[in-house]
């Protein structure tokens, strides 16, 4: 008897290596949204399931066919190795692939197709220079967040739009409705996160409504014992990347900071600490069916996370369903883009910049590598000018 169990626990063994060599021979990529919390996580593509995988297991292994055979791989066990002994899960489809992650992809799909073994060398090279470049990124904010006080660390973004009402109705889905704009910034440091919620009625989604809303968080958000302000946030021209801004931030340099850092991921590679609080947001509206108010959407992002509740401001007016105040905040947005327009550079040649600092002396130095230190001034008002005189600025 113990011969007969010991043979069989050796099958058995042999078995699970086999299924185990198997597994860890799949094609899986980390997390794109979640790679803080699961470091190790890996995720297949989204059109694999485990009835899928232990077919193709099984159709490689023809011994291992769980008819009569007694070392036949049945589901349960396949389920059994993939669930506990390997940290991969099947994935979800992704709506912001990257555009040069997809061109390196195709390229090597063709290399491999002409058999041209130093093509796909060539790429792969490619390949990881460009992950490494991303990656970085993502480093960095993971760095910031051990700044000590005199740093504030910022991640800004807009959310995609709700829309108001939502009533469920079949003709209404097909009906023109409001949409809602949520502007939200997020301290790195603390994870503590500002939401400014108006509709399109009230304002735009641009320039103007960030170059209004950023300062308003840092005087009332920021202690004053933070003297450099570092910004996460993403290469969108008409809302971050862009003269108005850069003008906001280098008065921002000038009267309240010692250095302006802004820090822009690759393009396809931008999930953010402010996008994970987007994401418990959006949770939030699944389970919604009926939305006929606007406080509705108000009290649902401010109950949406019950550790560190979001903080919820207005833009132009009070986003009530009488439009009276509720004693939370008001931002006015004020046009900044009529304004400054007469003391800017036109053509600034912004496309491929990652890192841009802004200086109390004036200057500004930009970065096409985000690893690197930023050496590459960048002239943003015009030279005959000087947009802080007393004369200008009063």
């Amino acid at each position: 008897m113990r011969e007969k169990h010991s043979t069989g626990k050796k099958i058995s063994d042999e078995v699970e290596n086999r299924v185990k060599l198997f597994l860890s021979q799949l094609e899986a990529r980390p997390s794109h949204y979640s790679r803080d919390h699961n470091t190790d996580r890996m995720y297949l593509e989204s059109n694999q399931t485990r009835k899928l995988l232990h077919q193709r297991f099984l159709n490689e292994n023809p011994d291992l066919v769980p008819t009569e055979n007694e070392k036949g791989v049945k589901y349960w066990f396949f389920c059994r190795i993939f669930n506990f002994k390997f940290n991969i899960s099947i994935g979800y489809p992704r709506s912001d692939l990257c555009s040069e992650c997809e061109h390196l992809n195709a390229r090597l799909i063709v290399a491999g197709r002409e058999n041209n073994e130093q093509g796909e060398t060539e790429i792969l090279f490619e390949q990881d220079n460009h992950w490494n470049t991303a990656n970085y990124f993502y480093t960095v904010i993971r760095d910031s967040k051990t700044f000590g006080p005199d740093f504030a660390v910022l991640c800004l973004d807009y959310q995609k739009n709700f829309t108001l009402p939502i009533t469920g109705i079949n003709f209404q889905y097909f009906s023109s409705h409001i949409n809602v704009h949520n502007f939200g910034i997020h301290d790195v440091v603390s994870k503590n996160a500002t939401m400014f919620m108006y509709p399109e009625n009230f304002a735009l989604k641009g320039s103007n409504e960030v170059a209004s809303c950023l300062p308003w968080y840092i005087q009332n958000q920021i202690p004053n014992v933070a003297n450099k302000l570092i910004l996460f946030m993403d290469n969108s021209a008409g809302q971050n990347k862009n003269r108005i801004v850069f003008a906001l931030l280098q008065y921002l340099a000038l009267t309240r900071f010692e250095s302006v850092t802004v820090i822009f991921p690759v393009p396809g590679h931008s999930y953010m600490p402010i996008d994970q609080d987007f994401s418990i947001i959006e949770k939030k509206i699944k389970k919604e069916d009926r939305v006929l108010s606007p406080s509705q959407w108000t009290q649902l992002i401010v109950n949406a996370r019950n550790h560190q509740p979001f903080n919820l401001a207005y833009v132009q007016h009070p986003f009530t369903p009488n439009l009276e105040p509720d004693g939370r905040p008001i931002i006015k947005i004020r046009n900044f883009r009529e304004s400054l327009a007469p003391l800017l550079n036109t053509r600034l040649f912004l496309n491929g910049i990652n890192k841009i600092i802004f200086r109390n002396d004036f200057s500004c130095l930009t970065s096409r590598v985000l690893s690197r230190e930023c050496e590459v001034p960048l002239a943003i008002f015009r030279p005959e000018v000087n947009p802080f005189a007393p004369s200008k600025y009063n």
